[in-house]
């Protein structure tokens, strides 16, 4: 079986924070006996990538991935873009011609079985073209960005419906995502969650009560991350608890006016970042996001548009109990496997509450953990893929060809 799977995002290597947990969804499909090829955009890190090939065309026989980067001529990601500038609109059209060139190119050389788009746009508008083109059938997994940011905007909207329509299979990262997808268009979606595993966390137990608590934000530094809301928040929390600190690990457009707003509140200073109460860290490598980790003891989610973000199964990983808002699937996920408290909202009494609450009475479910690393687990996640996508004959065709092949190979 062989799977063109079209990304927005495929990270350089393993400290490239663009979709960090594609390149294990695309490991765990290989160990099934999928031959995976990932066609994605190039945006200026000409670093080795994850397999460690060349920039074209890398291929690692042991994960039997080859990764394919079309040029964009730009460093900033398609969906930072401000579509309101006509230069904008310019550089889309060569981004847009330059993907379909790609994804023409492999398609005419290899013989796809199917097509997975991550996430409906860009990448689900590429598979849809080449699906047309070469009678190849496609699926999209979306995004909480797909449905609750982009589907909102009129023309953009009328895109993903009829992008979502002609997929033989949809399936999202979240069961609130998948059901706007069904009420919105009918369609049956699937639950296929996004996960990266961390290595360096053994060890961890879950944080006490503490009048000192560190709280750690994870993840892009932008304004629908309710990064200032958490900051207006924090300095309530200090109010309670005013040996509390609040580290904030990421980058993003918002990660300036964050500075600026913390420091004029006198909780960071840009000159000695260490000296606050507020520290503003830029984007960390797989280590650096394990250190931060390993050195807080509550993680807080204050999303205003998420489905599941990357990072609450980071914490659970580590171990760190959860202040995540009552957004998408996020509260439904605290509060069922008791990993944390759910802020009803953004608004600064709401955070503040459960971040004070959470330092005098941390609760963390270890079973709970337990079940939801089972449930996020990219093994799992490819074998629900391959069950709803592959023909079952294939499939288990593919499967002996494989278990022999690996007998084969113990035996020499």
């Amino acid at each position: 079986m062989r799977l063109l799977l079209i990304t927005n995002r495929y990270p350089t290597d393993a400290d490239d924070p663009a979709s960090p947990f594609v390149p294990h969804f695309a490991s765990a499909l290989a160990e099934r006996g999928v031959e995976v090829d990932v066609l994605t955009p190039s945006y200026g890190r000409l670093t080795r990538n994850w397999h460690g090939g060349a920039q074209t065309s890398p291929h690692d026989a042991a994960s039997r991935t080859r990764v394919f980067r079309f040029e964009t001529g730009t460093t900033s990601p398609v969906g930072s873009w401000n579509l309101l500038s006509p230069w904008s609109w310019v550089r889309l059209a060569r981004f847009v011609k330059s993907g379909q060139v790609m994804g023409k190119s492999l398609c005419s050389e290899n013989t796809y079985d199917h097509i997975l788009a991550l996430w409906a746009l860009p990448s689900g508008h590429f598979a849809s073209v080449l699906s047309r083109e070469f009678h190849v059938p496609y699926s999209v997994w979306c995004l909480g960005s797909d449905i609750y940011t982009w589907a909102r905007r009129p023309g953009i909207r009328s895109r993903i419906a009829a992008i979502l329509s002609g997929a033989s299979n949809v399936f999202a990262d979240g069961e609130d995502l998948r059901g706007r997808i069904q009420a919105w268009l009918g369609i049956d979606a699937t639950f296929l969650p996004s996960f990266r595993p961390l290595d360096g966390l053994d060890g961890c137990q879950p944080s006490a009560p503490t009048e000192s608590p560190r709280f750690l934000c994870l993840g892009r530094l932008h304004r629908d991350k309710g990064i200032i809301e958490l900051l207006t928040a924090f300095a309530h929390v200090r109010m309670a608890l005013p040996l509390a600190t609040l580290q904030y690990v990421g980058d993003g457009p918002g990660k300036a006016e964050l500075e600026q707003i913390a420091s004029d509140m006198h909780l960071y200073r840009r000159q000695d970042p260490d000296a606050g109460s507020v520290h503003i860290r830029g984007a960390a490598s797989h280590d650096g996001v394990v250190h931060a980790l390993r050195d807080c003891d509550f993680v807080v989610i204050p999303t205003r548009s998420d489905s599941i973000p990357l990072v609450f199964s980071e914490a659970v990983q580590a171990m760190r109990p959860v202040i995540g808002t009552d957004i998408g699937d996020l509260g439904v996920f605290i509060r069922r496997f008791g990993l944390g408290y759910v802020s009803p909202s953004t608004r600064c009494g709401d955070l503040a509450s459960a971040m004070v609450r959470m330092a005098h009475e941390p609760l963390f479910d270890l079973q709970g953990r337990d079940d939801l690393l089972h449930l996020f687990d990219p093994k799992r996640a490819a074998g629900l893929f391959c069950e709803r996508v592959f023909p079952p004959a294939r499939r288990r065709s593919q499967e002996r060809r494989v278990e022999y092949t690996a007998d084969v190979s113990l035996t020499q």
